[in-house]
């Protein structure tokens, strides 16, 4: 029922509000079919994001896809908890690591969950920065992706959402925007600096490419 759901929510409803309506363009959302497990990563400027992400998932994966989101933001047991749970997918997880026994751990939950054979986006930077300003990137998403060196990290480039639902409204407008999707990143090695770097040059690189692209 849940993927019923998240089907009709995200590849029907939400893809054609962001094509038709504000104006999203999509780009080589075909190297999301080559895999049915990855990390996405993304920039991050506007609540919209992972809902666009989402969009561009292939339905018959949507289901086993989650967004990364904050507890401390998401978590306060109101309608926009229920909403992000049931209708976004997403995971809510603590930003810090635990700090003693029994404490929930963020690395380890997103980790159960590739270990379940699901997929998950994250937003290095941590939170929603400056529009076209990218911030350092949190060393958590090397963490999770060395610990699974089987599982493709994709970098997506997301330019203009921030201006279709500004930080700090909730009044959703249409502009030009666009998605782009890489291909999985080629780790030269697992280490955790090696990892941030070459993740953060997989989303600028996305950046760069032409409207046509």
């Amino acid at each position: 029922m849940k993927k019923i759901l998240l089907i009709l929510v995200h590849s029907v409803l939400w893809r054609n509000i962001f094509k038709l309506v504000i104006g999203l363009r999509f780009y080589n959302r075909k190297s999301l079919r080559k895999s049915k497990q990855y990390i996405l990563i993304s920039n991050h400027n506007s609540h919209l994001d992972s809902m666009a992400i989402m969009s561009a998932i292939p339905a018959n994966n949507v289901h086993t896809v989650h967004p990364i989101a904050a507890e401390d933001f998401f978590g306060d047991r109101s309608i926009k908890e229920f909403l992000m749970v049931h209708f976004v997918n997403a995971i809510l997880i603590p930003r810090r690591r635990a700090k003693k026994s029994g404490d929930a751990d963020p690395i380890d939950m997103m980790s159960d969950l590739l270990k379940m054979g699901h997929s998950i986006i994250l937003y290095p930077e941590g939170t929603r920065g400056e529009p076209g300003i990218m911030q350092e990137f949190k060393k958590g998403l090397a963490l999770v992706a060395s610990r699974h060196p089987e599982v493709d990290v994709i970098p997506i480039f997301i330019d203009g959402l921030h201006r279709t639902m500004p930080k700090g409204f909730s009044l959703i407008l249409p502009y030009n925007c666009k998605l782009i999707v890489g291909e999985p990143i080629e780790f030269k090695s697992h280490d955790i600096d090696d990892i941030l770097k070459a993740s953060e040059k997989a989303i600028r690189d996305l950046e760069t490419i032409p409207d046509n692209g």
